[in-house]
């Protein structure tokens, strides 16, 4: 049997991407609002680890939603799911919290950059500032609203999966809680790698902040991984055949141990708390890092999608 294709494959690896940008838009936008309100305030704007924040949450959500539409049978269909609402299907909640989401985010970032946004349009467009001042008069209303939402989107990621209620190993309460924080790690290591990208200070205020929630963050995963996967052995039967099928057997075994466990959680971990213990960050370590945990959360999306299709109930 291929780990990429065998009887019982309805999801495939465009899912996965989807779902891992879902979390890396979630997570950075869970970051940047951490950072503005606890450690930069007003001018957050003027952070790169803030503006990499804002550059990647809209193009995560856009970049994850085209390759969802290039992946359906029908792509120019998909405008239905986004004017006709099933509250029963967990795909049409799902678009309804994006699309919120997505409109939230676009007016927070206007209060992030208020100051700019306010001085541009002051001579050339005065509708524009005064939509602008309203939306700044109810900052820390969206700022809630957005960071609830943003906690939902990761949350939601698992929601998806667990949906498929004949697959044992996806039909599992863990599952939400479980993409939810790696969403917020893939967050915080996009935010540290963009920032740094952007000439940032890898020694920075803002670095020293995100590690110090990162630690305890990746501490969690851990955690979530073990209970998620006592819970499956401890439940029997076709729980426990797709439990040691994912982590004792061949290819996505060796994902899991060498490339989720090691490199995605290990890594990071003995690196942050190194870099905790240091003098100084560099550059290089935080980068690293940041790839690191980037990559070990794309594995875990990827694994989780597909070996818990190859049991069925």
């Amino acid at each position: 049997m291929s780990p990429f294709h065998f009887d019982g494959l309805v999801w495939h690896w465009p899912i996965a991407i989807y779902l891992f940008l879902a979390g890396v838009s979630a997570g950075a936008v869970f970051f940047a609002i951490l950072l503005k309100q606890f450690r930069l305030g007003d001018d957050a704007y003027r952070s790169p680890f803030v503006q990499a924040a804002c550059i990647i949450a809209p193009l995560s959500v856009f970049a994850g939603l085209g390759i969802l539409v290039i992946d359906l049978t029908k792509p120019f269909d998909f405008w239905k799911i986004l004017v006709f609402y099933n509250p029963t299907s967990v795909m049409s909640v799902g678009v309804a919290v994006l699309m919120f989401y997505q409109a939230m985010l676009f007016a927070w970032l206007a209060c992030v950059f208020k100051k700019p946004l306010l001085a541009f349009c002051e001579q050339r467009w005065p509708r524009v500032q005064r939509l602008l001042k309203w939306l700044v008069s109810a900052e820390a209303s969206i700022t809630g609203i957005l960071a609830i939402s943003a906690v939902a989107l990761g949350a939601y990621t698992g929601f998806l999966l667990s949906a498929l209620t004949t697959y044992p190993m996806l039909n599992n309460p863990v599952l939400p809680l479980l993409f939810l924080f790696s969403g917020l790690s893939s967050g915080a290591a996009g935010t540290l790698l963009g920032g740094v990208l952007m000439k940032g200070s890898p020694d920075g205020k803002e670095v020293h902040f995100i590690h110090n929630i990162e630690i305890p963050i990746i501490l969690v995963e851990m955690v979530l991984i073990f209970t998620f996967f006592v819970g499956l052995i401890l439940s029997g039967g076709a729980s426990k055949i797709a439990a040691f099928r994912a982590i004792g057997e061949g290819f996505w075994g060796w994902v899991f141990w060498g490339g989720i466990v090691f490199v995605g959680l290990s890594l990071p971990l003995a690196f942050n708390l190194f870099m905790k213990a240091s003098a100084k960050r560099k550059f290089s370590y935080v980068a690293v890092t940041a790839m690191c945990s980037l990559t070990g959360v794309l594995l875990l999306r990827n694994f989780i999608l597909y070996t818990g299709q190859m049991t069925v109930a």
